[in-house]
């Protein structure tokens, strides 16, 4: 028999724009295309293609959202939270 003993809510402190996410993607899509640039003119590789802030709106609905880790997600070399590691008991 399954029980819920708790619940709980949690809003992290840090919230991302869409234009603030959509200046970091598009810069990795810059580095990415520069990158591998000789493929793409092959044929053998598609060029990756820059978003915008209505693109994700029209998409997701989403103008902003709250994060634990706001400097990983908008580093264009990383575009991912950087989250440390826990032990069970945490």
């Amino acid at each position: 028999m399954a029980v819920i003993s708790s619940t709980g809510l949690y809003t992290p402190l840090h919230a991302i724009s869409n234009q603030e996410l959509v200046e970091a993607f598009n810069s990795f899509v810059e580095r990415h295309n520069a990158a591998h640039e000789d493929d793409i003119r092959a044929g053998r590789l598609e060029p990756l293609q820059p978003s915008s802030e209505e693109f994700i709106e029209k998409a997701s609905g989403i103008r902003s959202r709250y994060v634990v880790d706001r400097d990983g997600i908008l580093d264009p070399d990383i575009m991912a939270a950087r989250l440390r590691e826990r032990s069970s008991e945490e």
